[in-house]
């Protein structure tokens, strides 16, 4: 099944900004602005993993 889901952080907590601007949407997570993509949990899965090793990396 596939699902709206922000490209920073694989969060399917999305939702638009403006609804009549469908690109335009905020993650409620990360707070990433701008174009969504839609994927299926495996997608979101790998696309959090990434995301969380990048934070690990800003700590170092």
């Amino acid at each position: 099944m596939m699902h709206k889901i922000c490209p920073r952080c694989g969060s399917k907590n999305v939702d638009w900004i403006i609804p009549q601007n469908w690109s335009q949407c905020v993650c409620k997570d990360c707070d990433y602005t701008g174009p969504i993509i839609e994927g299926n949990d495996e997608l979101a899965d790998e696309i959090h993993e990434n995301y969380l090793e990048s934070l690990k990396d800003e700590e170092d």
